[in-house]
């Protein structure tokens, strides 16, 4: 995401305060990075951005069969988009319902849990289209990029009204 605060380790000493006063402000802070970023490449528009852009992939690589599986594997295994963080992202989320009763977390937690599955099916989705060299396979990326952008804003916005 595009939150100031990538990653953390929460230790929670017997006085510390409730987890609610750590988890809601980290969560939402998370989700007003995401809906707001300061540029068009993160967030939200920036999976926009990329449904658009991976519509092209095909012809800005000279070797497809290399390239396209390879941009399918980060965005599957390793980075911070696609499905790694999504999937990390969900189990954060999971966690944090066992902490924090809020219907906004949960809406959230569950349209992640979409979210990441939908990541899945992208990436595989560019790996195939690379190897075959099938513009089809890029063209339904690109929709379900699109997708992803209205699903994770959604689920951003939910998880922002955790303040409420």
């Amino acid at each position: 995401m595009s939150a100031r605060h990538r990653s953390f380790t929460l230790a929670v000493p017997g006085s510390s305060p409730l987890p609610r006063e750590r988890i809601v402000p980290a969560v939402t802070a998370c989700a007003d990075a995401f809906l707001d970023p300061p540029i068009a490449n993160l967030g939200h528009r920036g999976i926009a951005k990329a449904g658009k852009l991976v519509r092209t992939w095909l012809r800005r690589t000279a070797a497809p069969e290399r390239d396209l599986p390879r941009a399918a594997l980060l965005m599957e295994k390793a980075g911070t988009g696609g499905a790694l963080f999504r999937n990390l992202y969900r189990d954060f989320l999971a966690e944090c319902t066992q902490h924090v009763d809020d219907s906004h977390l949960r809406t959230g937690h569950r349209m992640y849990t979409e979210a990441a599955a939908l990541w899945t099916e992208v990436a595989a989705l560019i790996s195939a289209a690379g190897e075959a060299g099938d513009q089809q396979g890029l063209d339904r990326a690109g929709r379900l990029l699109g997708e992803l952008s209205r699903l994770e804003r959604e689920a951003m916005q939910e998880l922002s009204r955790l303040r409420e």
